[in-house]
């Protein structure tokens, strides 16, 4: 913690910005097949530890800066971005009616944790890989219980 300082990245809230502009439209125009509207678990448990974790992860890359500064390699970045243009195809697929629980799991749930954790590596904030980590797993074992059918 010695390396980190408390403060505010503009970069960070830009960049979750960017995965947050499929929720919006989601919100203010939803599809006509909505399924994800009942994507909760019936281990109040599992909600609680999605959404803690997904809060924690925005929160540190906004709020959590190394003090070094600079930026890693440009690979974490790319693959950021590649995991951010995956997550907006499938909701491009999503509001087009295409609801299979592989584009649900993938997709939508999975997607977005690996984006934040490839950021926070970009950021050089390695404490933000284990809120995001966590939340990934949440987010995706709520997803699967709900639309995988084993």
């Amino acid at each position: 913690m010695k390396n980190y300082v408390l403060g505010f990245s503009l970069t960070g809230l830009l960049l979750y910005a960017l995965q947050l502009l499929p929720n919006i439209v989601w919100m203010l125009s939803p599809p006509a097949n909505n399924v994800l509207t009942k994507n909760s678990s019936a281990y109040p448990i599992l909600n609680v530890t999605e959404q803690v974790f997904g809060i924690m992860t925005v929160a540190l890359l906004i709020l959590l800066m190394n003090k070094s500064g600079g930026r890693n390699s440009t690979l974490y970045i790319g693959l950021a971005l590649l995991f951010l243009i995956g997550y907006y195809i499938a909701w491009i697929f999503y509001f087009n009616g295409v609801v299979t629980p592989w584009l649900l799991i993938i997709g939508i749930a999975a997607m977005p944790p690996l984006y934040f954790f490839f950021v926070g590596l970009w950021m050089k904030n390695y404490i933000v890989l284990i809120p995001s980590g966590i939340f990934g797993v949440a987010h995706i074992v709520i997803t699967s219980s709900n639309y995988l059918k084993l």
